[in-house]
């Protein structure tokens, strides 16, 4: 493949097509790393406000350093994946504390939760290093233009194809227009192959096998799990506990649970009242399957914390639990 001729045609492309991103055309690294942390595993039409709301309750990085852990959680709310976001303070209190951000996508990704994409990405963007960004999006697009055989059980798998195709004057628009590329044109199914800027170069759709491509390894089966999610009133406030500070969901608040045994077995003295709705929630490995309990006990259990609804609010909850969040919150203005 002529690398060049690629190139162009992709920029030109891009400098036609590329999306109106509010983090786009920014050299400011700080905005550049939070929305690609932001961007993992969400959408960018539902990053935009949310990437907007946490620039304006932590402006800078330093002001990002100075928070608290659970005023960044609350401002990642809704977003999933809260490691993102414990990260993001802890990488933001390096930065404070070095004097400012690694220039190099080697050193930036010594901070927390910033792996070889991000690290790419901030530097191509924001430093102008020739790194290739490899992600989803940008190996699914590479797989299809070189007909790659290999599995691509992680899009490292295409780091040396891509550190030839990148272009050396403008990497970070390069890589920002492959993941264009790759978000709107050449989608995993029924890719658009008539409209795509590079098809010329494309080695698979010449084969008249483009979703063939990437090879991947075999899904992964998600474990599923019974849980039981009880909303406990004491003294017209609803029972609430935090997660342990590592794990699924850490430092989050939630209802008491149990997958195992009785109400009685999870919350000594609690007496049930009544049956809630159903849910269920996705996790990239496992599956909760959950029953709500409504429930009143006479004692403050330790461990537990008694909140109104305005405290019940103002705390960090998972996406995972707002079906239950919300009938807390009407039960607790009722009482």
């Amino acid at each position: 493949m002529d690398a060049s001729a690629f190139s162009r045609a992709l920029l030109d492309w891009y400098d036609r097509e590329k999306r109106d991103l509010p983090w786009r055309g920014a050299r400011d690294a700080y905005r550049v790393w939070l929305s690609e942390i932001m961007l993992q595993q969400t959408r960018a039409e539902a990053v935009v406000p949310r990437y907007e709301a946490f620039l304006a309750r932590f402006p800078t990085v330093e002001a990002l350093a100075a928070s608290t852990e659970e005023d960044v959680l609350k401002a990642w709310e809704g977003m999933g994946y809260y490691s993102r976001a414990r990260n993001l303070r802890r990488a933001a209190q390096k930065i404070a504390q070095r004097g400012g951000f690694p220039q190099s996508a080697e050193e930036l990704e010594k901070l927390p939760g910033v792996g070889a994409y991000t690290a790419a990405a901030v530097a191509s963007i924001a430093f102008g290093e020739a790194a290739p960004a490899l992600d989803g999006n940008q190996a699914r697009v590479l797989s299809r233009l070189l007909a790659f055989e290999e599995v691509v059980d992680t899009p490292q798998r295409l780091r040396k194809e891509a550190a030839q195709l990148i272009d050396r004057e403008r990497p970070g628009d390069y890589n920002q227009a492959l993941m264009d590329l790759g978000s709107g044109i050449c989608a995993p199914r029924a890719p658009k192959c008539e409209r795509c800027p590079v098809s010329a170069f494309c080695a698979a759709r010449a084969g008249g096998e483009a979703q063939s491509y990437p090879r991947l390894p075999p899904p992964i089966v998600k474990r599923e799990v019974a849980l039981t999610v009880v909303l406990a009133f004491w003294n017209g406030r609803v029972l609430v506990r935090r997660r342990p500070s590592k794990g699924l969901l850490a430092g989050l608040w939630e209802f008491p649970s149990f997958s195992e045994g009785t109400l009685a077995d999870a919350l000594p003295g609690a007496r049930a009242t009544g049956e809630l709705s159903r849910a269920k929630h996705v996790f990239t490995h496992l599956v909760w399957n959950m029953r709500g309990l409504r429930a009143e006990v006479d004692a403050l259990p330790e461990g537990m914390r008694a909140v109104d609804a305005e405290a019940l609010k103002a705390l960090p909850f998972p996406t995972a639990l707002r079906v239950y969040r919300e009938i807390a919150e009407k039960a607790l203005q009722t009482i």
